[in-house]
């Protein structure tokens, strides 16, 4: 009995020492663990510290740039600046008027086509050996003719002798009528002392619009702003009549150092319809067969600061 006691003690005193190790190498786990949280909260304590210096140094630099800005704003250097502002917009704003009127009057001398010197002399070219031409006058887009023939025909065949060569931009009107001489006796054929041996001819007047050009206008003003603001002169292009049109890179302008995003379009006081300006801003170009001489007004509104 007593040796089976004394191995029982030496049983528990063993398992006492393995308890105590056991427990002291986990309080020196615990201890290392809270030693590296004290480490790790020292470390973002620093750093917290370091970013509300810098960002403290940051912001006096930012106040001494400010109080540096303020102080060169308000020298004479930069006082005056706001007048010289308003004078030089004024300038810009006489320019601007004083080239529009010269603009204006440019367009009013393109607007007025020229007869082309060399009609005359394709009228000759044209005339049919049996007929002859009377008068002639020519107004501006109007051609208008009188003469005689021995034929019915020949003054349909002298038309279209200058259809061929583009004289008129429509079929012109032919009135043809019979001139037919009463004759009592021979001495009325003679005259001069020639014989006028025919005594039937025809008459005819011929009357037609000439190939002409179409002229129009384009005006670039500002949107959204009371009064007329104008983006630049008058810009007249010449067309010929019946023939379309194209203004390429007008969705975005720059005037005087702003930039322009265009906003509406206006043709003879009709402003275009939606869908057909939606195209205008895909395409970037705006395309048109005028009827006459139109009038075109884009206008712009001021682009939004880019960021």
């Amino acid at each position: 009995m007593a040796k089976g006691n004394g191995v029982s003690k030496k049983l528990l005193a063993k398992k006492d020492m393995n308890f105590f190790a056991e427990f002291t190498a986990n309080a020196a786990k615990q201890a290392r663990l809270l030693g590296y949280a004290v480490a790790a909260g020292i470390l973002v304590v620093f750093v917290v510290l370091a970013f509300i210096v810098a960002f403290f140094i940051r912001n006096s630099l930012i106040k001494n740039d400010i109080r540096n800005l303020q102080t060169l704003l308000e020298s004479p250097e930069y006082a005056s600046l706001e007048d010289e502002y308003k004078m030089l917009k004024q300038q810009l704003n006489e320019m601007t008027n004083y080239n529009y009127a010269l603009t204006e009057m440019r367009k009013a001398v393109d607007s007025i086509d020229p007869v082309p010197t060399d009609l005359p002399d394709v009228i000759a070219d044209c005339i049919p050996s049996d007929t002859f031409i009377t008068s002639y006058s020519i107004d501006r887009s109007t051609l208008n003719f009188t003469g005689y023939s021995f034929t019915y025909y020949s003054p349909v065949e002298m038309v279209y002798l200058l259809n061929q060569k583009d004289v008129f931009s429509t079929r012109p009107t032919i009135q043809t009528e019979r001139v037919v001489k009463e004759i009592d006796n021979i001495d009325q054929l003679i005259k001069d002392n020639k014989i006028e041996a025919i005594n039937n001819y025809y008459s005819f007047e011929v009357s037609g619009l000439l190939v002409s050009n179409v002229h129009v206008s384009i005006t670039r003003l500002q949107d959204g702003v009371e009064g007329k603001v104008l983006l630049g002169g008058i810009e007249t292009k010449t067309v010929r009549a019946g023939s379309s049109y194209t203004l390429s890179d007008i969705t975005e302008i720059t005037y005087a150092g702003v930039n322009y995003k265009l906003s509406r379009i206006v043709v003879n006081g009709v402003q275009v319809e939606e869908g057909s300006f939606t195209k205008v801003m895909t395409d970037k170009q705006f395309t048109d067969v005028p009827g006459g001489n139109d009038e075109v007004q884009l206008y712009y509104s001021v682009a939004p600061a880019e960021g």
